[in-house]
């Protein structure tokens, strides 16, 4: 079944259809808001949420974004919503040892290691626009229409993230030698 399909069984109570969008979803989902959140249990927390808004809101989906899109717009805004949330509560942060953001299966150990260094130096909103351009392939204007920003905005994001992260990439290189 194709996803706006999915959310139309979901708008008719078919929870069949729900653990199919679940399934299909749920990693790309947990490691943005883990991006986020950077707390393994905060992000499988935000992905619940995710799909109780998806249940509850199905029947409001009217196809003017994919699929894909609304649902990385509602974990985001999960996800906002509970580091708003952090803020007023302080509590220790457990962060989860492999980085969300880095698919590593094609690099050599050192390499990624490098490159989970440098991510963790960039600032959230510089991560977050990674992740969704070059992990999830999101279109400049798929992740404006995520993020809630002008088209703009995710070009200029994007461009000073890539050079930001070269530099410290640059620096940590330069270290080593």
């Amino acid at each position: 079944m194709r996803d706006e399909e999915l959310i139309k069984e979901i708008a008719k109570g078919n929870e069949k259809a729900l653990k199919e969008l679940m399934n299909l979803y749920r990693s790309r989902l947990f490691f943005y808001a883990y991006g986020i959140l950077q707390n393994y249990e905060d992000a499988e927390e935000a992905v619940s949420e995710t799909f109780y808004q998806v249940w509850r809101s199905a029947k409001s989906f009217r196809g003017g974004a994919k699929v894909s899109t609304w649902l990385f717009g509602i974990t985001r805004n999960v996800s906002r919503n509970m580091l708003r949330k952090r803020l007023r509560e302080p509590k220790t942060l457990e962060i989860m040892e492999q980085d969300a953001l880095l698919d590593d299966t094609h690099l050599e150990g050192e390499d990624i290691q490098l490159i989970k260094e440098a991510l963790e130096k960039l600032p959230p909103t510089h991560r977050e626009v990674l992740h969704l351009a070059f992990y999830e392939d999101f279109s400049y204007e798929e992740i404006a229409n995520i993020l809630g920003v002008p088209l703009g905005t995710v070009k200029t994001r994007v461009f000073h993230a890539k050079r930001k992260l070269l530099e410290v990439i640059n620096e940590e290189l330069k270290k080593s030698l």
